[in-house]
């Protein structure tokens, strides 16, 4: 299938090749796929996945570095989503072993909420999208060089999977 869809022209320039304009840091919740929701082709996002769409592990935080570094994007988008599993555990007080870290960083979202918002996932959801700006910049000298430079944007998004909708947020 895929095969058939794509131009092998297309598939020559890429195997030279990428150049992303954007990366791309959003949960791995499989109802969010950042390539379709924005129409992108091949090549154009970098797209990081994990859980929670946090960015406190090296991993995430080195591939975002990459992508700034290397590819030369010029826009971070931090792509958050309404009824994110992630973060309903860390609401519901659920311990996820391995996923301590995540947990941690929704907890700082949502300690940052008034009190009457910190128990909807969604407000969460969205406050994390906040705090992962925010901390993709305290974590990387690189991103936050980058960011007082100019040379690259911080874009923060929740994708509604119940109405298909992506709702820009002010960071």
């Amino acid at each position: 299938m895929f095969l058939k869809s794509v131009s092998p022209t297309v598939l020559a320039n890429l195997a030279k090749g990428q150049h992303p304009f954007v990366a791309i840091l959003t949960c791995s919740d499989s109802r969010v796929s950042p390539v379709s929701i924005f129409n992108l082709s091949l090549g154009e996002a970098f797209v990081v996945r994990v859980a929670g769409n946090c960015a406190s592990d090296p991993t995430v935080l080195g591939s975002l570095e990459y992508a700034v570094s290397h590819l030369k994007v010029r826009a971070i988008l931090v792509l958050g989503h309404t009824s994110c599993g992630a973060v309903r555990a860390s609401c519901d007080c659920v311990d996820h072993g391995n996923l301590s870290a995540v947990m941690t960083d929704i907890e700082r979202a949502r300690s940052r909420l008034p009190v009457e918002r910190a128990r909807d996932g969604d407000s969460v959801a969205e406050g994390n999208v906040h705090l992962q700006m925010r901390r993709l910049q305290d974590l990387s000298p690189v991103i936050r060089d980058e960011v007082e430079s100019g040379r690259l944007e911080m874009i923060g998004a929740m994708f509604d999977i119940a109405t298909g909708r992506v709702r820009f947020v002010n960071s």
